[in-house]
């Protein structure tokens, strides 16, 4: 389309340069993905056909207000960080328009986050998954890595024994196995890598793993065998496993325990080092969190009993026949 010898962008057209010349090379696989599905469900249907040089802060907030509706406020505030970075590439270099639009817009104050609502496996739970993927299951190890861990399930999957430190029982996470079987050589985010101790009970898990691996590939002659050298792989055959195949865990969850999933193992590490008295600082640097705010909306039930618990001491240290009218 065309009008006076200059094309007209629309949103979209924007968005498609944006991806292709920044945000494919800049980002990685599962951020792609994120801002794609964000972009498709939220931007396009709304503003996908409006010319770039149209746009106006004062229709952009109109579109913020709006999608709170729908969104919790972090994700509104990714919807207009999407927004900022795209026009603010449409107005340098492409040249699509004079100014930013979205610069100038604000998420709304009446937004309350609630806390984040997260299924935690009871200890009868723990159990019952033991019993259903016991030792020489395909599953075993990279679920107890994250139970005993609290590493997401695809840096569990993406984990090596060269990040396994045995010595100072550490492990180090450097990576992640994506969904389709590739390992990406960086965490989710720069926060998620890290270098976390682990407890005796890991240590025998990983050290009988190791020696097992290693049998099965001098008996087999198979030096191919795990070539990846990843702490977690299928029994037999020593193939890598990606997160998709833990549907099956999942829905077991479901239906055998109300709920749950690989995810809920993090959950359930990070509950219960904050039960057992661990600070809210520390379990967030361990699961990798940008920040402590994230871990405080997933685990505010923690910090409500520990408000229960204050008052009790309270009521100990002040007792209420001691109070005077």
């Amino acid at each position: 389309m065309k009008k006076q010898g200059k094309k007209i962008v629309t949103v979209q057209e924007a968005f498609q340069v944006w991806f292709e010349e920044y945000v494919n090379i800049n980002t990685r696989t599962n951020t792609q993905k994120s801002y794609r599905g964000m972009i498709e469900k939220h931007i396009f249907p709304q503003l996908g056909d409006m010319e770039m040089n149209k746009l106006d802060a004062r229709l952009l907030q109109k579109f913020i207000n709006e999608r709170r509706k729908c969104l919790k406020r972090s994700s509104l505030g990714k919807l207009l960080a999407i927004m900022r970075s795209c026009f603010s590439y449409a107005v340098n270099p492409c040249g699509f328009c004079k100014s930013n639009p979205a610069e100038n817009v604000w998420l709304p104050r009446d937004i309350e986050e609630p806390g984040k609502e997260i299924h935690v496996f009871s200890s009868t739970d723990v159990a019952a998954i033991e019993k259903q993927y016991p030792p020489g299951h395909d599953y075993y190890v990279a679920l107890h890595v994250c139970y005993y861990t609290g590493l997401r399930i695809g840096e569990a999957l993406g984990l090596r024994w060269q990040d396994v430190d045995f010595e100072k029982r550490e492990l180090t996470v450097a990576g992640t196995m994506l969904e389709n079987g590739l390992r990406q050589s960086m965490p989710k985010t720069r926060s998620s890598y890290r270098t976390i101790p682990y407890g005796t009970q890991l240590q025998m898990l990983l050290q009988t793993e190791q020696l097992r691996q290693m049998d099965v590939r001098q008996s087999a002659g198979n030096s191919r065998y795990n070539k990846g050298d990843y702490v977690c792989c299928r029994i037999g055959s020593g193939k890598q496993i990606c997160a998709p195949d833990f549907r099956f865990f999942n829905a077991w969850c479901k239906k055998n325990l109300g709920g749950g999933s690989t995810h809920s193992l993090r959950h359930t590490h990070a509950t219960m080092l904050l039960e057992a008295g661990e600070t809210m600082d520390a379990v967030s640097k361990r699961l990798g969190h940008s920040s402590i705010a994230i871990t405080a909306k997933y685990y505010s039930h923690v910090t409500e009993k520990g408000k229960l618990r204050m008052r009790a001491t309270l009521d100990n240290l002040f007792p209420p026949d001691n109070v005077t009218g």
